[in-house]
């Protein structure tokens, strides 16, 4: 390792390793909310980590290959890096056998929500096995992707749930 050849980056090469710095540090940071799904399935936690343990490996040796005049700034800049991940909704119902399964953009979704919340649940007072019965809590189950965690687990968990759906969610 200590006859590694030092050249100068390109601009490719540079943003690429910003990049990949960029995308480490976050795959490091989302790792943790997916361990205990990931411990469900033998050996998928320990693929992961060890994924993570290689790829700082390489990173952490890359930079050896930058000529020293460059290195320190080159280093303030990868740790700095950030990557922002914006999700687009799909624009069409995926190929797999999925019958009566389509994509609903998220704000058209959110709103719908919101209108039959505002109307059917303001003023529920189902009780907690009423709800469990509930056709618009078994419709909301179904259009949802995620669980809705009630506040107060003596009401139906949709009768607050308005919280992070508002108007200019995408």
């Amino acid at each position: 390792m200590d006859n590694i050849e030092r050249k100068y980056l390109t601009g490719r090469e540079y943003a690429a390793l910003l990049s990949m710095f960029a995308q480490v540090s976050h795959y490091m940071v989302l790792l943790p909310t997916l361990e205990k799904r990931a411990k469900m399935i033998p050996g998928v936690w320990e693929s992961l980590t060890e994924a993570q343990r290689l790829t700082d490996d390489a990173l952490n040796k890359i930079p050896k290959t930058i000529p020293e005049n460059k290195l320190r700034h080159v280093l303030a800049d990868v740790q700095n890096a950030k990557i922002y991940v914006k999700i687009e909704p799909p624009g069409c119902v995926p190929s797999v056998d999925m019958t009566g399964f389509s994509y609903v953009p998220t704000k058209a979704l959110n709103d719908l929500l919101l209108y039959v919340m505002d109307h059917e649940c303001l003023l529920c007072d189902k009780t907690p096995d009423e709800a469990k019965k509930c056709p618009v809590r078994e419709m909301f189950d179904a259009a949802l992707p995620h669980e809705v965690v009630a506040k107060d687990t003596n009401m139906c968990r949709y009768s607050d749930m308005s919280l992070g759906l508002g108007a200019d969610t995408e």
